[in-house]
């Protein structure tokens, strides 16, 4: 097979790098405008083809790895031209443009994925595993902190830019979409882009999901807390032990709460890359014509939950 690569900055550097371990140097098209760009591909990475436009002729498989207002133009004109799609996060930045992208894949019979990269992290997919399993119980809330100082966009919002990771993960753990979206954020460096924000969703289990971004935080935090009626989990991405479960609960006894506190223990997890494990997951759907699990739909839920919380910023600011 034969992928291009739309996007070799920041991020799509790494899909670069991923591919050409999968499929070799010489099955891989790295496309971007920057010349810098493209010598850094060409030295890294020596017999990759390289373009300045969006050569996608010959290739089997397109990754759109560009900014985010670009996803849904290049999207669509690579399924009209029968390519299958793997876009980074979000899928588009309205929900009528990810439905006409699910639309178009369907009609051309190709496939459609969005990277939601967590869904694939060995931690998310074993926290996956407890929640479903029943092992934490009843699941009171989740609440996700996404903070770092920088990288600071002009092209979206610290909401648009950070939070679908964690959207998306939420809405993989409890199978369901949010019921009301409320979210507040506030614009500090650059006129019209929040530059953080808070988000909270109600599910209609009664599970609650708080989400706080911000690119203007002094500490690198990715942290997710699970907290349910009989364990409570900590998956944080920038620790050692990524996946910790507290036996933490709390009960009533004589009419009376009272907290009990048992011990941590830490999962054992795969240490296979995530972007790795997502990369294969696109090659095989290519192969298999298998849906992935971060498929177009699973791309518009995150879209609509985006939506509804801009909204509701909006609203807050009396827009």
């Amino acid at each position: 097979m034969r992928i291009a690569i739309i996007g070799a900055g920041n991020w799509g550097r790494h899909h670069v790098r991923v591919f050409c371990q999968l499929l070799g140097n010489s099955n891989v098209c790295v496309c971007d405008p920057d010349k810098t760009r493209r010598d850094a591909a060409l030295q890294d990475y020596p017999g990759v083809s390289v373009a300045a436009n969006t050569d996608w002729e010959s290739a089997d498989g397109v990754v759109i790895a560009t900014p985010a207002e670009l996803h849904f133009e290049i999207a669509k004109r690579a399924l009209f031209d029968r390519k299958h799609v793997l876009v980074e996060k979000p899928l588009a930045l309205a929900s009528d443009q990810a439905e006409e992208l699910i639309d178009i894949a369907e009609s051309v019979d190709r496939i459609l994925m969005v990277d939601h990269l967590l869904e694939y992290h060995p931690a998310v997919v074993r926290l996956k595993e407890l929640v479903r399993s029943g092992e934490l119980g009843r699941i009171y809330h989740m609440t996700s902190q996404r903070l770092n100082l920088g990288v600071i966009r002009s092209e979206e919002n610290a909401l648009w830019s950070l939070a679908p990771h964690d959207i998306s993960v939420m809405l993989y753990l409890l199978e369901e979409e949010p019921c009301e979206t409320l979210a507040r954020g506030e614009v500090y460096l650059q006129e019209g882009i929040e530059d953080m924000s808070y988000v909270t969703l109600r599910f209609p289990s009664g599970s609650l999901g708080l989400i706080h971004t911000s690119w203007l935080d002094p500490v690198k935090t990715r942290r997710l807390t699970v907290v349910g009626d009989k364990r409570m989990a900590v998956f944080d991405d920038m620790a050692a032990d990524k996946l910790v479960v507290y036996e933490h609960a709390i009960e009533q006894f004589d009419g009376r709460f009272r907290t009990t506190r048992g011990e941590a223990a830490t999962v054992e997890i795969d240490g296979t890359e995530p972007l790795i494990t997502m990369a294969r997951a696109f090659l095989k759907s290519l192969q298999t014509g298998e849906k992935p699990l971060s498929d177009g739909e699973d791309g518009l839920r995150v879209v609509r939950v985006l939506e509804a919380a801009q909204q509701s910023i909006e609203q807050g600011k009396g827009k």
